[in-house]
């Protein structure tokens, strides 16, 4: 089942920043500020398909914590209290 612009529902060994995008409808702006109020992993930089380049690699789990943050925001919930559901749910280690 596809979610989004062509985003498979089940994450693969890294999700690219394109693909979150497609689920946000948002900016990297925003993919970041979420990365600096930890609702999401920072990525890692790896080699594209092309091997000639560099993009940003996002773990598995991104994946579902951009469709949670985009429900909860869909419901009207404020940031803050997204932050704290995200935290139960994801707990940092």
């Amino acid at each position: 089942m596809l979610y989004g612009v062509h985003v498979p529902e089940r994450a693969r060994t890294h999700i690219s920043t394109e693909e979150l995008l497609a689920v946000t409808g948002s900016t990297r702006v925003t993919l970041y500020q979420w990365v600096a109020d930890k609702l999401l992993l920072r990525p890692w930089v790896a080699a594209t398909t092309d091997g000639r380049s560099l993009a940003a690699a996002w773990s598995p789990d991104s994946l579902a914590r951009v469709r949670f943050i985009v429900a909860k925001q869909r419901l009207g919930l404020a940031m803050n209290e997204i932050a704290i559901l995200v935290e139960a749910r994801w707990p940092r280690r």
